[in-house]
């Protein structure tokens, strides 16, 4: 993702002071939302061990701490039930994934948590739009940054 496509993220999942977040993505958005919740936790899932081999590297780097490195993908979080406040990054997308990662974001997070997910264009950020909407979120925004669709919404 790039840099613009981050920051829309951070901002539009409205990340707080000692929040604890779900990080769905690579170096630079896992740092951005540590820098934005300071003493809260950043949980960050990623499939591939070398991947959180460099976040990590990149995190003492920087001297972050609060940051967790899990494996695992959005239809399958690692985390218990209602443990984050907000989620950002990018879910699976994959035919009948969707759908699975979205009731897995709505199970780890806390009652009125936030998302905000990117997805390669309008016509997926719509899709992933519908597929909130059907687990159960609200106030769905879908906004363009750059050629992604920022998705984000609140849980009911």
């Amino acid at each position: 993702m790039s840099a613009e496509v981050d920051l829309a993220l951070l901002d539009a999942a409205r990340l707080a002071p000692e929040e604890a977040v779900l990080v769905l993505g690579g170096v630079s958005l896992a740092l951005g939302a540590h820098e934005r919740v300071g003493d809260g936790w950043v949980y960050v899932v990623r499939s591939q061990v070398d991947e959180l081999e460099e976040l990590l590297g990149e995190a003492h780097a920087v001297g972050a701490s609060g940051v967790a490195y899990l494996v695992g993908e959005s239809p399958v979080l690692p985390l218990p039930d209602d443990a984050v406040a907000a989620a950002v990054g990018r879910v699976a997308t994959d035919e009948g994934a969707l759908a699975a990662a979205v009731e897995e974001l709505a199970r780890v997070l806390a009652a009125g948590g936030r998302v905000a997910l990117a997805e390669p264009g309008s016509e997926a950020g719509e899709e992933l739009a519908r597929s909130l909407e059907a687990a159960g979120f609200e106030a769905i925004v879908v906004e363009l940054a750059g050629p992604e669709a920022v998705v984000s919404a609140k849980l009911g």
